[in-house]
């Protein structure tokens, strides 16, 4: 569980930075799409966060964990909405579709803040897992958020294939065809492991729908790093590419490390301290690789120049 918990804040961390870069870096013909593009980044983040905490709450911290289960399932739905505003807004249904969807999503949020007995009974805290006592009553508020995700994911994936159909450029197809590969392998993932297990009072793998997004977030930067669905002035471009270079390769480490870790120890997990250190370290590594890497160019030239040296001597 501490690698996962790990990993979901690395994720988050790397989403965040993300976003903050393509909002302040894009260009004013796309601060708009851009800006939804934050949205979902923040909103991403304080799903996972949200998810890390309700995982590992013990059992004192039920008068505020409340607060984070109710976060969960608000969050996600902002996610979708934002998504969903970044992909459509240059089309003429766009800006309809994303305002119903978000005043949809807004009443369910709403009630979900206001009245969460419609969602859920209560929280179970134990040391065995954490779990949420569904009100499974026909017609409940948890039916009406299924409804919500089973609207806006098809409209998404329908509109990123419509604009797939229609444009010339290979570019843009490009783009759209990588975003909505990702987008329905996530979104699958999250429907089965984020809204039907729970269905079942199953909630020891929630864990799996943010690490599935990922896979989105991990698709949109593709998209604007080699199809340029996004202008990035060339600043902001190269400190995104850095970001997201640097976190990607610490994420791949932190998963390969956990592994042999598992299979030298005989399944038994690293300790938080010695994942944390390993992750410093690594980030570290990755910081100051362009110095080394300078370094190691200065002392090959030298060697070089020692060769050439000797051979002028003879």
């Amino acid at each position: 569980m501490q690698l996962i918990i790990i990993l979901l804040a690395t994720v988050a961390i790397l989403t965040l930075l993300s976003g903050i870069i393509v909002f302040f870096g894009a260009s004013k013909g796309n601060k708009v799409r851009s800006a939804w593009f934050f949205l979902a980044a923040i909103f991403a983040t304080i799903w996972m966060a949200s998810i890390s905490v309700f995982l590992t709450a013990g059992k004192d911290m039920a008068d505020v964990i409340d607060w984070h289960v109710k976060w969960t399932f608000a969050s996600a739905i902002i996610i979708d909405v934002a998504f969903l505003g970044y992909i459509v807004w240059r089309e003429k249904y766009g800006k309809f579709a994303t305002f119903f969807f978000l005043a949809f999503g807004g009443i369910i949020s709403a009630l979900i803040f206001a009245k969460p007995e419609l969602l859920y009974q209560g929280v179970i805290l134990a040391n065995t897992g954490n779990s949420v006592t569904m009100n499974m009553a026909f017609g409940s508020l948890y039916y009406t958020y299924i409804i919500f995700f089973a609207s806006i994911v098809p409209a998404i994936v329908i509109s990123l294939l419509t604009q797939f159909i229609k444009t010339k450029s290979n570019r843009r197809r490009g783009g759209d065809l990588v975003i909505m590969l990702a987008f329905s392998g996530s979104s699958t993932l999250v429907l089965i492991f984020n809204l039907i297990l729970p269905l079942f009072n199953n909630w020891s793998l929630i864990w799996i729908g943010p690490l599935a997004l990922s896979a989105t977030i991990i698709g949109f930067y593709y998209t604007i790093l080699r199809y340029r669905s996004l202008n990035l002035v060339s600043v902001w471009l190269k400190i995104f590419s850095y970001v997201v270079l640097i976190s990607s390769i610490a994420i791949i480490y932190m998963i390969i490390f956990a592994l042999i870790f598992t299979a030298l120890f005989r399944g038994s997990m690293p300790s938080v301290e010695v994942i944390v250190l390993n992750f410093i370290m690594i980030l570290v590594f990755l910081i100051l690789m362009p110095a080394l890497n300078e370094i190691l160019t200065f002392i090959r030239s030298l060697i070089s120049g020692s060769k050439e040296l000797r051979k002028e001597d003879k």
